[in-house]
């Protein structure tokens, strides 16, 4: 038996499974071969609430996180919202969430907004009366969530009043009254619960659950499910900023958010959220800063603006104040200017929580450059023992690129990629301001694309390009923020463009070349003057390599008479019948838009990597036949590639779906110790239909999914869809040129 299969031939195909299948249109396939449609984000998204409840099971919940800054801003607010107070530390949240989110979706409600008191998700609890912060908690209640007479006097403790370690669902509504009372908070329900409580026998009770469910839809039923808002992204971001430029910047005479921006890529985390997020695989783009701070107010617009110029359609924004600067007993005050509210701010020497930041860094940011040197500036704690633990003090805005596997062409660990900190100010990134030869607005810009400029920690979306004459062969999907060189060759060589040409068949290296950071200081003072300078430079090494093939030019191609040369197929097709791959459905025809049996995938499968059957297989399924696929069922059944559909049946004449097609490529590349690895895709959780997926198929999804192999199309994996011929030939010619 024959199993050897190159690497070269193995990414061709995991290329042609992201290209070709998850695309059933055959236009679609034949337009997008090599182009990365402008939907398509080169960024992760992280699902904090999937990862940290275990119990929700729910990809498409209704939650979304709120940090002390926009808590605030919901309940200033018009409209109702449903609110949860409770975190992933605390029991009863752990308990009850999964049944909250199927409540709400059962009502109709689309969003929940959850607030944990613990800002640091651990220990640092608000709601704790002991706490040297639990103002910034009680002040909370007394404004927003009392209800008052008239005259603007509590009649009431209100039940937000204690919620330490407590699940405290409710309905707010700031305008909402009892009689002439001003009664904020309209229903709730709230508890101190343990999954104990959902169980008999150690087992989930349905009566239970659906008692409490009952309770929950009963909560919800204070308002209309239409009347129910959420707010959008834009308005958590685009009031802060304008509003505290007005401290900072008042000359200047107009806001940083004008209505020009789009829809803002900014989303708030909370520091549990942010840890989370930074321990999880992915490439994030992560900015540290916020809306008191003047050098934020001046980046915050062009982060904006290059985002959409590179596709990034989110980025993670992280306060080291916790609270945002945010004093709720003064913000309707005229003069209240946040940037003077330090109590929160984390990144301190002498903060009782400064521990948050150091472990942060020191954790996660393992190779950050800052301009404060860490051996003068920096941020330190003790730990247990009275030792120093210290961290590089970085200045906010710090915009960085982020992969926690990233390692650099040495192979040194080296999760940031690359990041800007420049302390401009509104006033001074004008597009029109220049002093001493330097433009801060177009230093930023320069910088920005600098940074986005690689957004991944290895190459992926190159493509080898048969050459037609000579040595004209290519690499697309190529940018010039990559070099190359041949797999034999010692120097690497910039790429110039969008594809690397004029290259002979054979193997390539292709990285990310070395790239500069960009510090302060931006400024230089002498004799009472300070002065503009340009901004340093800090390295950043080349990343890893990744290899990829020019194949050799097709042979001639056999014909079919249902298979024009204009197909997108019309090459596939015609190679693998040349090579003898794959045959027509009889002399003539090859009915490329017929769907692909189990049997006929599965011998495609085997031959593609080179698996040949015994001459006769002494265990086969009972529904084998005598036929072309007998021996190859019995091969597939000996490695362990498939166990079939039960009762030693493998029904090789149903049409396969995605998920049995997946978890045979996914058993064959474990077979051969191929596995793919990587962490370019999403989480599984973040497509609507992966409640779908059968369990027998979940590990092949996980795998594909993380690695980026499948992509999905329109937010969906299809797990029970169908391939058509067509669609499969041109996923085994991807990878039979790529020899």
């Amino acid at each position: 038996m024959r199993t050897s299969v190159s690497a070269a031939r193995l990414v061709a195909l995991l290329l042609a499974l992201i290209l070709s299948i998850p695309v059933l249109s055959a236009n679609a396939a034949a337009t997008n071969a090599t182009a990365v449609p402008d939907s398509v984000s080169p960024v992760s998204h992280f699902d904090y609430f999937s990862d940290v409840y275990p119990n929700l099971k729910d990809a498409g919940h209704v939650f979304k996180t709120a940090t002390y800054e926009d808590i605030a801003h919901i309940f200033e607010s018009a409209g109702t919202y449903a609110v949860l107070f409770g975190g992933a530390s605390v029991p009863s949240t752990q308990a009850e969430i999964g049944y909250i989110d199927q409540a709400a979706k059962a009502y109709g409600i689309s969003t929940i907004y959850n607030f944990d008191t613990k800002l640091d998700g651990v220990s640092l609890d608000l709601a704790d009366s002991a706490s040297p912060f639990a103002s910034l908690y009680t002040d909370l209640v007394a404004k927003y969530l009392t209800e008052k007479d008239a005259s603007g006097n509590a009649v009431a403790t209100s039940p937000a009043a204690d919620v330490k370690n407590q699940t405290f669902l409710f309905i707010y509504n700031k305008d909402h009254k009892n009689d002439a009372n001003s009664q904020p908070i309209v229903k709730f329900i709230k508890n101190g619960s343990s999954a104990a409580d959902f169980q008999t026998g150690g087992t989930e009770d349905a009566a239970k659950a659906g008692a409490f469910k009952a309770q929950v839809k009963d909560v919800f039923g204070a308002a209309p499910a239409a009347d129910y808002k959420t707010i959008a992204s834009n308005d958590f971001i685009e009031p802060a900023f304008n509003k505290n430029v007005k401290f900072n910047s008042p000359n200047v005479g107009r806001d940083i958010f004008d209505g020009t921006d789009g829809q803002l890529v900014f989303e708030h985390v909370t520091y549990h959220e942010l840890t989370k997020l930074l321990g999880s695989e992915g490439n994030y783009v992560i900015l540290f800063g916020g809306s008191w701070c003047p050098n934020t107010q001046a980046a915050i617009k062009f982060i904006n603006e290059y985002a959409h110029k590179y596709k990034v359609d989110k980025v993670y924004m992280w306060d080291p104040r916790l609270d945002a600067g945010v004093d709720v007993t003064k913000t309707d005050l005229p003069t209240f200017d946040s940037h003077e509210n330090d109590r929160l701010m984390v990144r301190g020497t002498g903060h009782p929580y400064a521990n948050l930041y150091v472990d942060l860094v020191n954790t996660y940011l393992t190779n950050i450059q800052t301009q404060y040197v860490k051996d003068t500036t920096n941020v330190t704690y003790k730990d247990a023992n009275g030792k120093d633990v210290v961290a590089n003090k970085l200045q906010v805005p710090y915009l960085y690129v982020y992969n926690k596997d990233n390692k650099d062409a040495a192979g040194k660990s080296a999760p940031i990629l690359g990041h800007v900190e420049l302390m401009y100010s509104w006033t001074n990134i004008q597009p029109d301001y220049k002093s001493n030869g330097v433009s801060p607005n177009a230093t930023y810009k320069t910088a920005l694309d600098k940074l986005f400029s690689r957004l991944e920690s290895v190459p992926s979306g190159l493509t080898g390009v048969a050459p037609t004459t000579g040595n004209n062969g290519q690499i697309t999907g190529a940018n010039a923020a990559l070099e190359y060189k041949a797999a034999s060759a010692t120097d690497y060589a910039p790429v110039t463009g969008t594809a690397i040409t004029g290259l002979a068949p054979g193997t390539y290296n292709v990285r990310y070349a070395a790239k500069p950071g960009f510090n302060g200081p931006i400024s230089s003072k002498a004799d009472g003057v300070t002065t503009l300078i340009a901004p340093a430079q800090v390295p950043y090494a080349a990343g890893q390599s990744v290899n990829v093939t020019v194949p050799e030019a097709a042979p001639a191609n056999a014909s079919f008479a249902d298979v024009p040369s204009s197909a997108w197929y019309s090459e596939a097709v015609g190679y693998l019948a040349a090579n003898g791959i794959a045959s027509g459905t009889d002399a003539t025809h090859y009915s490329p838009s017929a769907n692909v049996t189990r049997g006929q995938f599965l011998v495609l499968l085997l031959k593609a990597y080179g698996i040949e059957p015994n001459e006769t297989e002494a265990s086969n399924f009972a529904d084998a036949g005598d036929t072309y696929y007998t021996n190859y069922l019995g091969a597939a059944k000996r490695l362990g590639i498939t166990t079939g559909l039960g009762d030693n049946l493998y029904a090789p004449s149903k049409a396969i779906t995605r998920q049995d097609l997946f978890t045979l490529l996914y058993r064959a590349l474990d077979v051969l110790g191929k596995l793919p690895a990587g962490d370019a895709g999403p989480a599984l959780s973040s497509f609507a239909d992966a409640g779908q997926i059968p369990g027998y198929a979940g590990d092949a999804f996980r795998a594909l999914v993380k690695s980026g192999v499948v992509t999905g199309s329109d937010g969906k994996l299809n797990p029970a869809g169908l391939s058509t011929r067509a669609e499969v030939a041109q996923v085994l010619y991807n990878l039979l040129s790529n020899k």
